[in-house]
């Protein structure tokens, strides 16, 4: 697993892209990967075979920690097998290194031959280091209370699976079936279908059963009178493998295009999104006069596991509403002088400056008279940082992030409207990396542009506070003694960590703030000089 940023602390499977015993070319994506609030890429870098799936769909492992095996297709690979796994005893710096050196989007890592895997050493008792067995098998024989010394393996080398373990804890029908050479995955294909794993032919190695040979005996089950087809038996043979980043995947599967029928126009023939809609645009009329005749299905039961990131945020936030004492106040400001402010910094700069620049300025000279805001809480130590480091909270579609804004309080607002600006296309794009979301000091979450008049925003740990932006609304206010008037106006929520700071200082904190959002003069001014 590689290394995808500092903060990564495990890296999970999103889908593997072939199949154990496939055959891989140097170069070829083979797994998606989510770590943290980023996706990559795990590419080999030697053609080879791909022996061993360690990890599968879904699972989980820190930086280092072992995934697959990839060698020749008849090199013993049992002591990699035996000793590889969950732990994360590889070089997490080379890993890194290995992402860092590959010029793909979001991230990347590659994976080498055999020698390039891990062995993270013996696992599991001194029964265990005697008998082949992946890590996962020896952990699962210690929850079956399972001997090792009992179980035939069918993994690679005759090595002992996790599937083996089961099979032989259960006994009877379960351990026959166990008994047969397939591969995890087809194991719970043949599951899905309903298929005899004895009845059928293993075309993998070592003649082990393959997810295709499941699915093949399940065709033919169901058609036993249809004929092979030549031309599509051709096409599995290795041949037009596709070579496509995770958000083109993403964006292949929203407009129903099949990849291998996209021809790739980005570097060693990558389909890029470009060449996708290019597709997709080509098929909406059928796609959209299919769905219009399509029955309406309404409501419906549907379970959704939580994908990587999701779990990330999940996690992060459930962190947050633990451990800080959250506290929210809230604020209206008159709206009318910033937005005039950002027309003019637009008009007179021949850049796009917008509301959001404008008004992190204002943030950010509030910061400045309260720096107890811009800091962080760790280890019981509240930490006050100089830079303003400010994350823009960016609603995509895999989930909610935060990019950081770097240095702000030392930018010009031409500086700062374009920082923001370029820091937002990446996200939106998918080209952010762990860097971009590391390191901030104080967060900013608008949900104005979606129309919302108020709510309260989480703490972003280890971060002291949060501001939420709402909606800017016309609203009759005084205007005068006896008068009113129709004034835009705006409102701010302030969650901030109770244990740190207190309700009157997030209260002069708001007071800060409100006074530069409706005098933003002096700030557009001084900016414009930096």
């Amino acid at each position: 697993m590689p290394k995808l940023g500092m903060d990564m602390d495990q890296g999970t499977i999103v889908e593997w892209l072939v199949d154990e015993g496939d055959e891989v070319e140097s170069g070829q994506v083979v797994a998606e990967i989510e770590s943290e609030k980023t996706t990559g890429e795990i590419k080999v870098r030697e053609d080879g075979v791909l022996r061993a799936i360690l990890l599968d769909t879904g699972d989980s492992v820190e930086p280092g920690g072992d995934v697959a095996v990839v060698g020749g297709p008849d090199e013993d690979i049992s002591d990699l097998v035996s000793g590889a796994g969950g732990e994360a005893t590889a070089e997490p710096e080379a890993a890194a290194e290995a992402s860092a050196d590959d010029n793909s989007s979001p991230a990347e890592a590659s994976l080498d031959g055999p020698s390039a895997v891990s062995e993270s050493g013996s696992g599991g008792g001194a029964s265990a280091e005697s008998v082949k067995a992946t890590p996962r098998a020896k952990k699962r024989a210690e929850e079956l209370d399972v001997d090792l010394t009992t179980v035939e393996g069918t993994g690679p080398q005759g090595s002992v699976s996790e599937e083996d373990v089961e099979a032989a804890a259960e006994g009877g029908e379960g351990a026959a079936a166990g008994s047969v050479k397939a591969t995890p995955r087809a194991k719970k294909r043949a599951e899905e279908l309903g298929v005899d794993l004895a009845g059928v032919k293993g075309t993998g190695p070592q003649g082990a059963v393959s997810e295709e040979d499941v699915e093949a005996a399940a065709e033919t089950a169901a058609e036993p009178a249809a004929e092979p087809d030549a031309e599509s038996a051709a096409e599995t043979g290795g041949e037009g493998r596709v070579f496509a980043p995770p958000r083109v995947r993403r964006l292949a599967r929203e407009l129903g295009v099949d990849l291998e029928t996209v021809e790739g126009s980005g570097p060693s023939g990558a389909i890029t999104e470009a060449d996708v809609r290019a597709v997709g645009n080509g098929e909406a009329a059928d796609a959209e006069a299919a769905t219009e005749t399509a029955d309406d299905t309404g409501t419906r039961d549907e379970e959704r596991p939580l994908s990587g990131m999701r779990r990330t945020i999940a996690n992060r936030l459930g962190q947050s509403d633990r451990e800080a004492v959250h506290v929210t106040e809230h604020r209206g400001a008159d709206a009318e002088e910033m937005l005039a402010a950002a027309d003019a910094a637009n008009d007179a700069l021949g850049v796009k400056v917008s509301v959001n620049d404008v008004l992190l300025l204002a943030l950010s000279a509030a910061l400045d008279e309260h720096p107890a805001f811009n800091a962080t809480f760790e280890e019981d130590v509240h930490r006050l940082h100089r830079t303003q480091d400010i994350c823009l909270a960016i609603d995509i579609d895999e989930g909610l992030i935060a990019p950081v804004v770097r240095n702000v309080g030392e930018l010009s607002l031409v500086e700062l409207a374009e920082k923001r600006r370029a820091m937002t296309e990446k996200a939106l794009s998918g080209d952010y990396t762990m860097e971009d979301l590391s390191g901030g000091t104080f967060t900013v979450s608008n949900l104005g542009v979606l129309g919302v008049e108020s709510f309260d925003p989480v703490i972003n740990p280890p971060q002291v506070a949060i501001l939420g932006v709402n909606t800017i609304k016309k609203e009759v206010v005084p205007v005068g003694d006896d008068e009113v008037g129709v004034r835009k106006r705006i409102s701010f929520d302030l969650s901030f960590d109770h244990r740190i700071v207190d309700g009157a200082d997030a209260a002069r904190f708001l007071n800060s703030l409100v006074e530069h959002v409706e005098n933003p003069w002096p700030l557009v001014i001084g900016a414009n000089g930096r």
